[in-house]
């Protein structure tokens, strides 16, 4: 009976820790977009913890978290699966929207590099831009990389026979590398292949993290009230900003870390834990949260697709200019040369927030009408009774 009541505890504690990752998750992807949408008209306290400096860092911190002890006995399996879940679809995805852009490109729009067989191979490897409107994409291959290159080192030094020794040199190689990557970064040493190098290296520290917090930080962290890591987190990002005079920030994208090594980890660090513990206490709520849980499992589509409902929202502005002469103030110079450029209809930063809601429906409905098509496939391809 006792032992029925211990597993029973167990597969609670396993649930709730999901979900609280999902939402986790859904705080990350949320902050991505505000990131991309100059903000989306509200702070969230990135005033304090600068989004960029700790929103993609989340997703690799998870997938250490969840880190299986059997995968690195199964390496090429686990290449194998995250082949297939990851850099398969990367380039499929990849190759629709440059065949977008050939068509925008067509029609007036100037923004997006030329679309060459070179470029269908290589942008989702070395470019932050790939074919523009998927350019959130970049973080995929960083991601792949950092959970491979782990799993197969870790089963390559398991053949050693030492796992409690090789594991832990392991993952402080992991760490130094990743010091290394953004000291690099800070120290100016930039070129083509040395930024692939560093965006895969800055994630590194993360992905031990993950798996460190799991092991022996969780169950202390657990115990600690929210009040008291909030306070210290906010604390800590209040000194931070003020000894260098605004919010610490970090783009992964472009390895542009210019506050150094120590700030650039810690202040990923206490935005991941502040979060962390919002979305674990947010469990007590659950009921109104499912917005966040929606997000926190539609990570893939929003990163992919945030930029053509951004663009789509874009569209409709200027529409409704040509049709009925509204938003008279609207750029065309801007809409078609920069992806950037966000019409505010009467100048009001709040109005930011349409961008958001944009990105993330257009993203979500693109997820969903995919997951229906693979499924119509799949019935189409399974044979019948009989035959």
């Amino acid at each position: 009976m006792k032992i029925k009541q211990e597993l029973s505890q167990l597969n609670r504690e396993k649930k709730e820790e999901n979900k609280t990752f999902r939402y986790l998750y859904g705080f990350a992807i949320l902050f991505v977009v505000l990131s991309h949408c100059d903000g989306g008209g509200v702070e969230m306290l990135s005033n304090w913890m600068h989004f960029g400096a700790f929103h993609l860092a989340v997703f690799v911190f998870g997938s250490g978290y969840f880190r299986k002890e059997t995968d690195a006995e199964h390496p090429f399996l686990y290449a194998f699966r995250k082949i297939c879940r990851l850099l398969i679809p990367l380039w499929i995805m990849n190759a629709v929207y440059g065949l977008i852009l050939l068509f925008l490109r067509a029609n007036g729009f100037l923004f997006g590099e030329p679309v060459t067989l070179k470029s269908f191979f290589f942008y989702p490897v070395s470019s932050k831009y790939l074919y523009v409107l998927d350019m959130g994409a970049w973080f995929v291959f960083p991601f792949f990389v950092v959970q491979i290159l782990y799993i197969m080192g870790e089963s390559l030094l398991h053949m050693l026979k030492q796992e409690k020794v090789t594991d832990i040199v392991w993952q402080f190689l992991y760490l130094a590398t990743g010091i290394l990557g953004v000291s690099l970064a800070h120290a100016g040493f930039l070129d083509g292949n040395m930024t692939v190098f560093i965006r895969i290296a800055y994630f590194m520290p993360f992905y031990i993290l993950g798996i460190w917090y799991r092991k022996y930080l969780e169950k202390y962290m657990n115990r600690l009230p929210a009040t008291l890591i909030f306070t210290i987190c906010l604390i800590i990002a209040l000194l931070v900003n003020a000894h260098f005079g605004r919010v610490v920030y970090t783009i992964p994208s472009s390895c542009d870390y210019p506050f150094g090594v120590f700030a650039t980890y810690l202040s990923a660090v206490i935005g991941i834990a502040f979060w962390l513990t919002v979305s674990r206490q947010l469990l007590k709520f659950d009921g109104s949260v499912r917005l966040l849980s929606l997000l926190g499992n539609h990570t893939w589509d929003i990163m992919f697709h945030q930029f053509t409902g951004i663009l789509l929202l874009k569209c409709i502005f200027a529409l409704l200019n040509r049709m009925f002469g509204l938003f008279a103030d609207f750029d065309y110079t801007a809409f078609y040369g920069d992806i950037w450029y966000l019409y505010l209809p009467k100048g009001l930063p709040e109005m930011k927030a349409l961008y958001v809601v944009a990105a993330i429906a257009f993203s979500i409905l693109v997820g969903k009408a995919l997951v229906g098509l693979k499924k119509q496939i799949m019935k189409l391809c399974k044979p019948r009774k009989g035959e």
